[in-house]
């Protein structure tokens, strides 16, 4: 043997994995993917088209979101601890702390909305209720739509974008 590792690239992030020391790691259509982490590995299994797709890795662009998470009487100190915890997963760019909400500004391709709610409650946070939980659901709504327009791009046709006439 020459020494050298076989290496993976994880689908999600596009970080170079060593196979051998690869602790996450799942079979799609028979093939092993390897990944960086739990959270790479949770997005893959949920929408493995999307991460499988033909499609070229510079044509690959982030599904930038933004929202604002609302809690209820959260301590400051819990909020910030939260913010770090969020900043920690792979995706997330923004999480900055107001007097009783977080900013979050995330890449959909490798963190979604449930993910990052997860990571703030198990921050010890409790989310608001009411019209703000249901933005939430619908966020997380059009959050499953976008993963799954994405991942089925096919021929770019859509409701609002017809096909190209044939000749």
């Amino acid at each position: 043997m020459s020494g050298k590792s076989s290496t993976s690239r994880d689908p999600v992030c596009g970080m170079d994995i060593t196979v051998a020391d690869s602790h996450y790691s799942t079979t799609h259509r028979s093939l092993v993917f390897h990944f960086c982490s739990e959270q790479c590995r949770e997005r893959f299994t949920q929408n493995p088209a999307l991460y499988t797709g033909p499609r070229r890795t510079v044509d690959i662009r982030p599904i930038v979101k933004r929202h604002t998470l609302q809690f209820v009487s959260p301590a400051s100190e819990t909020l910030r601890k939260a913010s770090d915890k969020l900043l920690q997963m792979m995706g997330v760019t923004v999480a900055r702390p107001g007097d009783d909400d977080l900013l979050i500004e995330y890449d959909l391709r490798q963190a979604t909305l449930a993910q990052i709610e997860a990571v703030a409650t198990s921050s010890g946070l409790v989310l608001k209720g009411g019209l703000h939980g249901f933005r939430r659901d619908w966020w997380r709504f059009t959050e499953r739509n976008e993963i799954e327009n994405a991942a089925d791009a096919g021929s770019g046709a859509c409701c609002n974008r017809p096909p190209a006439k044939l000749h």
